[in-house]
Protein backbone atom coordinates (compact mmCIF):
# COMPACT_ATOMS: atom_id res chain seq x y z
CA UNK A 1 0.00 0.00 0.00
CA UNK A 2 1.22 3.73 -0.94
CA UNK A 3 1.23 5.70 1.73
CA UNK A 4 1.02 9.53 2.29
CA UNK A 5 1.93 9.94 5.56
CA UNK A 6 3.70 7.03 6.79
CA UNK A 7 7.38 6.24 6.66
CA UNK A 8 10.40 7.79 7.61
CA UNK A 9 9.68 10.73 9.88
CA UNK A 10 11.76 13.90 10.77
CA UNK A 11 10.49 16.46 13.45
CA UNK A 12 11.66 20.04 13.26
CA UNK A 13 12.11 21.39 17.03
CA UNK A 14 13.18 24.31 18.95
CA UNK A 15 16.54 24.95 19.74
CA UNK A 16 16.35 25.01 23.38
CA UNK A 17 18.64 23.34 25.80
CA UNK A 18 17.31 20.04 24.83
CA UNK A 19 13.90 18.12 23.65
CA UNK A 20 12.55 15.14 23.38
CA UNK A 21 9.93 13.67 21.74
CA UNK A 22 8.40 9.76 21.55
CA UNK A 23 6.31 8.95 18.70
CA UNK A 24 4.19 6.11 18.81
CA UNK A 25 1.97 3.98 16.45
CA UNK A 26 -0.05 1.74 16.12
CA UNK A 27 -2.57 -0.49 13.63
CA UNK A 28 -5.94 -0.61 14.49
CA UNK A 29 -8.59 -2.94 13.36
CA UNK A 30 -12.39 -1.20 11.63
CA UNK A 31 -13.41 -0.96 15.00
CA UNK A 32 -10.78 1.13 16.15
CA UNK A 33 -9.18 -1.29 18.43
CA UNK A 34 -5.45 -1.64 18.88
CA UNK A 35 -4.04 -4.82 16.88
CA UNK A 36 -0.24 -4.20 16.42
CA UNK A 37 2.56 -2.27 17.77
CA UNK A 38 3.70 -0.18 15.25
CA UNK A 39 6.93 2.26 15.12
CA UNK A 40 8.29 4.27 18.51
CA UNK A 41 11.07 6.90 17.37
CA UNK A 42 12.75 8.49 20.55
CA UNK A 43 14.21 12.06 19.65
CA UNK A 44 16.72 13.86 21.87
CA UNK A 45 17.97 17.35 20.36
CA UNK A 46 20.31 20.20 21.43
CA UNK A 47 22.17 22.52 19.58
CA UNK A 48 24.68 20.90 17.49
CA UNK A 49 23.27 17.64 18.10
CA UNK A 50 20.20 15.30 17.02
CA UNK A 51 19.66 11.37 18.17
CA UNK A 52 16.68 9.52 16.85
CA UNK A 53 15.95 6.11 17.72
CA UNK A 54 13.49 3.80 16.24
CA UNK A 55 12.03 0.40 17.58
CA UNK A 56 9.24 -2.02 16.10
CA UNK A 57 8.08 -4.97 17.25
CA UNK A 58 9.91 -7.99 16.81
CA UNK A 59 8.20 -11.23 16.30
CA UNK A 60 8.39 -12.62 19.95
CA UNK A 61 6.80 -9.59 20.54
CA UNK A 62 9.79 -7.44 22.22
CA UNK A 63 10.32 -3.75 20.93
CA UNK A 64 13.87 -3.82 19.61
CA UNK A 65 15.68 -1.07 17.48
CA UNK A 66 15.84 -0.65 14.08
CA UNK A 67 18.04 1.92 13.63
CA UNK A 68 19.52 4.67 15.33
CA UNK A 69 20.94 7.88 13.61
CA UNK A 70 23.32 10.15 15.58
CA UNK A 71 23.68 13.80 14.03
CA UNK A 72 26.29 16.08 14.89
CA UNK A 73 27.22 19.69 13.56
CA UNK A 74 30.88 19.86 12.98
CA UNK A 75 30.44 22.96 11.77
CA UNK A 76 28.35 26.09 10.79
CA UNK A 77 29.13 29.34 10.19
CA UNK A 78 28.38 32.22 7.46
CA UNK A 79 30.80 30.17 4.83
CA UNK A 80 28.56 26.83 5.14
CA UNK A 81 27.71 23.62 7.31
CA UNK A 82 29.27 20.54 7.53
CA UNK A 83 27.20 17.97 9.55
CA UNK A 84 28.40 13.84 10.35
CA UNK A 85 25.96 11.12 10.74
CA UNK A 86 26.31 7.94 12.90
CA UNK A 87 23.62 5.45 11.17
CA UNK A 88 23.47 2.33 13.54
CA UNK A 89 21.16 -0.28 11.71
CA UNK A 90 20.04 -3.84 13.50
CA UNK A 91 19.10 -7.00 12.45
CA UNK A 92 14.57 -8.54 12.62
CA UNK A 93 15.68 -9.17 16.18
CA UNK A 94 17.53 -6.00 17.16
CA UNK A 95 21.21 -6.93 16.79
CA UNK A 96 23.26 -4.43 15.31
CA UNK A 97 24.39 -5.00 11.80
CA UNK A 98 27.47 -3.35 10.15
CA UNK A 99 27.28 0.80 10.80
CA UNK A 100 27.02 3.17 8.46
CA UNK A 101 28.72 6.86 8.17
CA UNK A 102 27.46 9.83 6.00
CA UNK A 103 29.21 13.21 6.17
CA UNK A 104 27.15 16.73 4.73
CA UNK A 105 29.05 19.25 3.60
CA UNK A 106 27.47 22.73 2.54
CA UNK A 107 29.29 25.54 0.81
CA UNK A 108 27.73 29.04 0.95
CA UNK A 109 28.38 31.68 -1.91
CA UNK A 110 27.72 35.38 -1.35
CA UNK A 111 25.32 35.21 -4.53
CA UNK A 112 22.86 33.09 -2.54
CA UNK A 113 23.92 29.62 -4.39
CA UNK A 114 25.18 26.98 -2.62
CA UNK A 115 26.98 23.45 -3.12
CA UNK A 116 26.13 20.21 -1.07
CA UNK A 117 28.16 17.31 -0.86
CA UNK A 118 26.72 14.05 1.00
CA UNK A 119 29.05 11.15 1.69
CA UNK A 120 27.75 7.83 3.05
CA UNK A 121 30.34 5.09 3.80
CA UNK A 122 29.63 1.84 5.55
CA UNK A 123 31.73 -0.59 7.84
CA UNK A 124 32.74 -3.97 6.23
CA UNK A 125 33.89 -7.32 8.10
CA UNK A 126 37.29 -5.67 9.33
CA UNK A 127 35.51 -2.27 10.87
CA UNK A 128 36.85 -0.18 7.72
CA UNK A 129 34.32 2.66 6.50
CA UNK A 130 34.17 2.13 2.54
CA UNK A 131 32.60 4.45 0.40
CA UNK A 132 29.15 3.52 -0.54
CA UNK A 133 28.09 6.61 -2.58
CA UNK A 134 28.61 10.62 -3.10
CA UNK A 135 26.08 12.90 -3.91
CA UNK A 136 26.32 16.51 -5.41
CA UNK A 137 23.85 18.97 -5.70
CA UNK A 138 24.57 22.60 -6.51
CA UNK A 139 21.46 24.94 -5.98
CA UNK A 140 21.24 28.32 -7.68
CA UNK A 141 18.64 31.05 -7.23
CA UNK A 142 17.58 34.31 -9.54
CA UNK A 143 14.74 35.87 -8.50
CA UNK A 144 11.63 33.76 -7.84
CA UNK A 145 13.16 30.82 -9.62
CA UNK A 146 15.79 28.07 -7.55
CA UNK A 147 17.45 25.73 -9.90
CA UNK A 148 18.95 22.26 -7.94
CA UNK A 149 21.27 20.06 -10.20
CA UNK A 150 22.28 17.01 -8.44
CA UNK A 151 24.45 14.28 -9.10
CA UNK A 152 24.70 11.13 -7.65
CA UNK A 153 28.14 8.72 -7.99
CA UNK A 154 28.42 5.09 -6.50
CA UNK A 155 31.78 3.07 -6.64
CA UNK A 156 31.79 0.65 -9.93
CA UNK A 157 34.61 -1.02 -11.70
CA UNK A 158 37.18 0.21 -9.38
CA UNK A 159 36.33 3.57 -10.04
CA UNK A 160 33.92 6.39 -9.05
CA UNK A 161 30.89 6.84 -11.45
CA UNK A 162 27.85 8.71 -12.03
CA UNK A 163 24.70 6.56 -12.13
CA UNK A 164 21.83 9.31 -11.91
CA UNK A 165 21.33 12.76 -12.09
CA UNK A 166 18.16 15.10 -10.81
CA UNK A 167 17.59 18.36 -12.58
CA UNK A 168 14.94 20.55 -10.37
CA UNK A 169 13.06 23.51 -11.11
CA UNK A 170 11.44 25.45 -8.37
CA UNK A 171 9.23 28.65 -9.07
CA UNK A 172 7.75 30.96 -6.04
CA UNK A 173 4.22 32.13 -6.96
CA UNK A 174 2.78 33.85 -4.36
CA UNK A 175 2.17 31.92 -0.96
CA UNK A 176 2.54 28.80 -3.42
CA UNK A 177 4.98 27.41 -5.69
CA UNK A 178 5.22 25.21 -9.02
CA UNK A 179 8.13 22.59 -9.26
CA UNK A 180 9.57 20.15 -11.96
CA UNK A 181 11.83 17.47 -11.44
CA UNK A 182 13.79 14.89 -14.12
CA UNK A 183 15.87 11.72 -13.11
CA UNK A 184 18.11 11.11 -15.60
CA UNK A 185 19.83 7.36 -15.27
CA UNK A 186 21.97 5.54 -17.41
CA UNK A 187 20.53 3.48 -20.84
CA UNK A 188 21.52 0.71 -22.88
CA UNK A 189 24.39 2.90 -24.45
CA UNK A 190 25.95 4.37 -21.38
CA UNK A 191 24.36 7.71 -21.58
CA UNK A 192 21.49 8.89 -19.37
CA UNK A 193 18.12 9.46 -20.46
CA UNK A 194 15.00 10.80 -18.68
CA UNK A 195 13.91 8.07 -15.99
CA UNK A 196 11.15 9.99 -14.12
CA UNK A 197 9.45 13.66 -14.35
CA UNK A 198 7.79 14.95 -11.38
CA UNK A 199 5.52 18.09 -11.17
CA UNK A 200 4.07 19.54 -8.76
CA UNK A 201 1.52 22.52 -7.72
CA UNK A 202 1.79 23.95 -4.08
CA UNK A 203 -0.94 26.67 -3.56
CA UNK A 204 -2.12 28.42 -0.44
CA UNK A 205 -5.09 30.39 0.98
CA UNK A 206 -5.95 31.01 4.36
CA UNK A 207 -5.61 27.97 6.54
CA UNK A 208 -6.19 25.30 3.71
CA UNK A 209 -3.52 24.45 1.25
CA UNK A 210 -2.94 22.04 -1.71
CA UNK A 211 -0.87 20.06 -3.43
CA UNK A 212 -1.37 18.21 -6.92
CA UNK A 213 1.84 16.50 -7.60
CA UNK A 214 1.93 14.20 -11.23
CA UNK A 215 4.39 11.26 -11.94
CA UNK A 216 5.66 10.41 -15.64
CA UNK A 217 7.53 7.75 -15.99
CA UNK A 218 8.90 5.78 -19.55
CA UNK A 219 5.97 3.68 -21.35
CA UNK A 220 6.74 0.71 -23.75
CA UNK A 221 6.86 3.27 -26.38
CA UNK A 222 9.53 4.44 -24.66
CA UNK A 223 7.78 8.08 -24.31
CA UNK A 224 6.81 9.46 -20.84
CA UNK A 225 3.44 8.81 -19.66
CA UNK A 226 1.49 9.78 -16.79
CA UNK A 227 1.74 6.93 -14.47
CA UNK A 228 0.08 8.38 -11.12
CA UNK A 229 -0.95 11.58 -9.32
CA UNK A 230 -1.60 12.48 -5.65
CA UNK A 231 -4.21 15.54 -4.79
CA UNK A 232 -3.85 16.62 -1.42
CA UNK A 233 -5.50 19.02 0.61
CA UNK A 234 -4.66 20.16 4.33
CA UNK A 235 -6.98 22.55 6.73
CA UNK A 236 -5.29 24.17 9.74
CA UNK A 237 -7.78 24.90 12.38
CA UNK A 238 -7.07 27.99 14.82
CA UNK A 239 -6.03 25.46 17.47
CA UNK A 240 -3.63 23.92 15.46
CA UNK A 241 -5.40 20.72 14.62
CA UNK A 242 -4.85 19.59 10.86
CA UNK A 243 -7.07 17.81 8.66
CA UNK A 244 -5.74 16.18 5.54
CA UNK A 245 -7.96 14.11 2.41
CA UNK A 246 -5.17 12.50 0.12
CA UNK A 247 -6.67 10.71 -2.92
CA UNK A 248 -4.23 9.08 -4.72
CA UNK A 249 -4.81 8.11 -8.35
CA UNK A 250 -2.79 5.45 -10.68
CA UNK A 251 -3.35 3.51 -14.31
CA UNK A 252 -5.03 0.46 -12.79
CA UNK A 253 -7.45 -0.08 -9.86
CA UNK A 254 -5.77 -2.73 -7.42
CA UNK A 255 -7.38 -5.97 -8.76
CA UNK A 256 -8.97 -5.12 -11.73
CA UNK A 257 -7.60 -4.99 -15.59
CA UNK A 258 -8.54 -1.85 -17.90
CA UNK A 259 -7.35 -1.25 -20.43
CA UNK A 260 -7.48 2.69 -21.27
CA UNK A 261 -4.78 3.03 -18.93
CA UNK A 262 -6.83 6.50 -17.98
CA UNK A 263 -5.80 7.44 -14.18
CA UNK A 264 -8.19 6.35 -11.73
CA UNK A 265 -8.70 6.69 -8.03
CA UNK A 266 -7.48 3.88 -5.99
CA UNK A 267 -7.20 5.22 -2.48
CA UNK A 268 -8.47 7.93 -0.43
CA UNK A 269 -6.55 8.53 2.94
CA UNK A 270 -8.16 10.76 5.31
CA UNK A 271 -5.53 12.11 7.87
CA UNK A 272 -6.06 14.23 11.40
CA UNK A 273 -3.86 15.91 13.59
CA UNK A 274 -4.97 16.84 17.24
CA UNK A 275 -3.29 18.47 20.02
CA UNK A 276 -4.02 17.16 22.98
CA UNK A 277 -3.72 18.11 26.87
CA UNK A 278 -0.14 17.24 28.48
CA UNK A 279 1.93 18.34 25.70
CA UNK A 280 0.88 15.33 23.32
CA UNK A 281 -0.04 15.20 19.14
CA UNK A 282 -2.60 12.70 17.98
CA UNK A 283 -2.58 11.48 14.59
CA UNK A 284 -5.10 8.58 13.36
CA UNK A 285 -4.88 7.61 9.70
CA UNK A 286 -7.82 6.36 7.74
CA UNK A 287 -8.63 4.64 4.00
CA UNK A 288 -11.44 4.26 1.67
CA UNK A 289 -11.01 1.91 -1.26
CA UNK A 290 -12.91 1.13 -3.99
CA UNK A 291 -14.38 -2.51 -3.49
CA UNK A 292 -14.44 -5.08 -6.09
CA UNK A 293 -18.01 -5.25 -6.82
CA UNK A 294 -17.63 -1.79 -8.02
CA UNK A 295 -13.95 -0.18 -8.92
CA UNK A 296 -15.55 3.37 -9.59
CA UNK A 297 -16.96 4.25 -6.20
CA UNK A 298 -14.50 4.04 -2.61
CA UNK A 299 -15.64 1.73 0.10
CA UNK A 300 -16.41 3.12 3.64
CA UNK A 301 -13.45 4.56 5.31
CA UNK A 302 -11.66 2.35 7.72
CA UNK A 303 -9.02 3.50 10.13
CA UNK A 304 -5.82 1.76 9.86
CA UNK A 305 -3.04 3.55 12.16
CA UNK A 306 -3.24 6.07 15.07
CA UNK A 307 0.11 7.43 16.37
CA UNK A 308 0.74 9.70 19.88
CA UNK A 309 3.64 12.18 20.07
CA UNK A 310 4.54 13.35 23.15
CA UNK A 311 6.90 16.25 23.86
CA UNK A 312 8.26 18.56 21.34
CA UNK A 313 6.42 17.07 18.38
CA UNK A 314 7.18 20.35 15.97
CA UNK A 315 5.75 19.61 12.50
CA UNK A 316 5.97 16.48 10.80
CA UNK A 317 7.79 16.62 6.90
Amino acid sequence: MKCFILGSVVFVLSLSAQDSSVRTTTSVDVNGNRIADGPQIDQTKSKGSVDTTERMQSINGRMVPVERVEERVLRDDSSGRVVERLIHQYDPMGNPTRPVKETVEEQKRPDGSSTIQTTRYQGDVNGNMQLLQKTITDVRKSGSTETTNTVVQRPLNGSIETVEKKDTVRVNQGNGYSEEATTYRRDGNGGFGVAVRQTKQHTEQGGQSTDNTAEYEIGPDGQLQLHGQTVAKTVTQPDGSKDSVVNLFGRNVPGTVDPDGKLKLFEQQIIEQTPRPGNKLVETVSVRRPTVSDPNMLGPSQQISETTCKGKCGTQQ
